[in-house]
């Protein structure tokens, strides 16, 4: 086909390129192996049928298709929404032409859909297979601590630290190389020694939790609700001796 005539006559249609029904027989007809077409519409009512009969050169028999009311009715195409409706006996010259064209000249249409019929064939769409849902990880508790907000190091309330790392608390991380648990022990400590908020200040420099736990807002942030609660501790005190 020239580009002007593919462009009149190709459409893509559900994801797959097809051609009409009528700019397949102008392709079968310019290929020059069809010597005759005949095409014609019998019966009324529930009993028409359409049928499509091609001659192809240098064989003996031709081919024949036939398409019927029953036949569109067990497709679930009759009285369909559309040409169905508006051009019943068209589509139904439409479906025999399609099936006499392919069986008889696949080598002309080369794979292309009669685009009539293929706009009739529910499209499947592949559907994303759904990921596992993601086992979920045990709780870490800090029992008689505060409740933080971890991205800020905000209290909560005066309940308790949960945190979500998949770990229990006072377990050691893989291959036994950090126990997060004994680091806040040892820093809440630490802190408890300190009367200033100087002092707070230096032990919080020492123990760096901010490097410490890079990239893990949850642990920064019990880090710094540890930090803040001795500090309004210190706080509290001072106001009582005022």
């Amino acid at each position: 086909m020239t580009p002007m005539a593919s462009l009149q006559s190709i459409a893509v249609v559900n994801g797959r390129p097809t051609i009409w029904g009528d700019g397949a027989i102008g392709l079968v007809r310019g290929s020059g192996k069809l010597e005759w077409i005949k095409e014609k519409l019998t019966g009324d009512g529930e009993n028409m049928a359409a049928s499509c009969e091609v001659k192809r050169k240098g064989e003996a028999d031709p081919t024949k298709a036939t398409f019927s009311v029953a036949d569109a009715k067990k497709a679930n195409l009759w009285g369909k929404q559309g040409p169905w409706q508006q051009y019943p006996k068209r589509m139904l010259a439409m479906r025999a032409r399609a099936f006499a064209l392919r069986d008889a000249f696949a080598d002309v249409l080369r794979g292309l859909g009669i685009a009539e019929e293929v706009q009739d064939t529910p499209q499947e769409r592949p559907q994303a297979p759904k990921p596992p849902a993601p086992p979920a990880p045990p709780t870490q508790k800090i029992e008689n601590q505060e409740t933080i907000d971890a991205g800020t190091g905000e209290v909560i309330d005066d309940s308790q630290i949960v945190r979500e790392t998949g770990e229990d608390i006072g377990a050691v991380m893989a291959d036994g190389e950090f126990d997060a648990a004994a680091f806040f022990e040892e820093m809440e400590t630490s802190f408890a020694a300190e009367n200033s908020v100087e002092g707070v200040e230096e032990r919080w420099t020492e123990f760096d939790p901010m490097a410490q736990f890079e990239g893990d807002e949850s642990n920064q942030g019990i880090a710094l609700a540890i930090k803040k609660r001795r500090l309004r501790e210190i706080e509290r005190a001072s106001n009582e001796q005022e």
